[in-house]
């Protein structure tokens, strides 16, 4: 357990150092939740009106695009900075020092994410929060509070899908970041922060009910249907914690054997 504490500051320093230096990307992170929502509801609104939305779904629209904004950046904060990092190694040069340190690989990975999960957090007190506390009152508190709270369930539920996305990816491929950019978006939409998997075809929506964090999001869309989490809502939610164990050993098992090649073959840097 100290281990992985040390690995965990260590991971902190590194990116607190990084994200306050570069206060303006903080702000624009912390904004992008207001941005995207904005621009939706904006064209939106243009298309059909916002009355129209709420007829057909039950949802708000801004509670629902605040809410969806938020979910996807928690996943995207947490899920690129795990699935970029060996690239990111590979790059400045750091890829040999890490094959060689002690740290146990599964510490490692574990604590890179952890850092931008506090990000996220930070998030969700700084959008969701207020949206909820302005249209819904007091009662909005405690709403926008499990909003952030399954937001944060989504992000921790994709750690073991980015290792798993990672341990495949890296071992038959040269060009990561080539098909890191088809498959990143890819994952986005099967998650279904925008588009509900009961949109999707049944293929489709086969497949997000495999990736915890969709079971996340369509739970967070359920409860902002009723601001009430029912028996299927805590279902998904159940899902999600279940397929996240199941994937984690898997994913470490990917990466460690991944590493165990590299040393094997050695790591070009240029």
């Amino acid at each position: 357990m100290r281990g992985l504490l040390e690995v965990v500051k260590a991971e902190y320093v590194f990116v607190y150092g990084d994200v306050l230096r570069r206060k303006s990307a903080l702000v624009s992170f912390l904004a992008y939740p207001y941005m995207l929502s904005a621009f939706i509801l904006i064209v939106g609104y243009g298309v059909g009106g916002l009355n129209a939305f709420t007829e057909k779904t039950g949802v708000d629209p801004v509670l629902f695009y605040v809410s969806g904004s938020y979910i996807m950046l928690s996943v995207m904060a947490v899920s690129d900075d795990l699935m970029w990092r060996p690239d990111f190694d590979h790059w400045m040069g750091t890829l040999p020092y890490v094959l060689l340190s002690p740290v146990s690989r599964a510490y490692r990975y574990i604590a890179i994410p952890l850092p931008r999960l506090t990000l996220v957090v930070l998030l969700g007190a700084t959008s969701v929060m207020p949206v909820f506390t302005v249209l819904e009152g007091l009662g909005g508190i405690l709403a926008g509070l499990i909003v952030v709270l399954i937001g944060v369930l989504a992000s921790l539920s994709f750690i073991p899908v980015s290792m798993l996305v990672m341990g495949l990816l890296y071992r038959s491929t040269g060009e990561n970041w080539r098909v890191l950019n088809i498959v990143r978006p890819l994952l986005m939409i099967l998650i279904g922060v925008y588009y509900p998997r009961q949109m999707m075809p049944w293929i489709g929506r086969l497949v997000t009910y495999l990736l915890p964090p969709s079971n996340s999001v369509e739970a967070a869309q359920r409860f902002l249907a009723t601001l009430q989490l029912d028996t299927y809502s805590w279902l998904l939610i159940g899902l999600t914690v279940a397929l996240s164990i199941v994937y984690l050993p898997v994913g470490i098992k990917g990466l460690v054997a991944w590493e165990g090649r590299l040393r094997l073959t050695g790591v070009r840097t240029e």
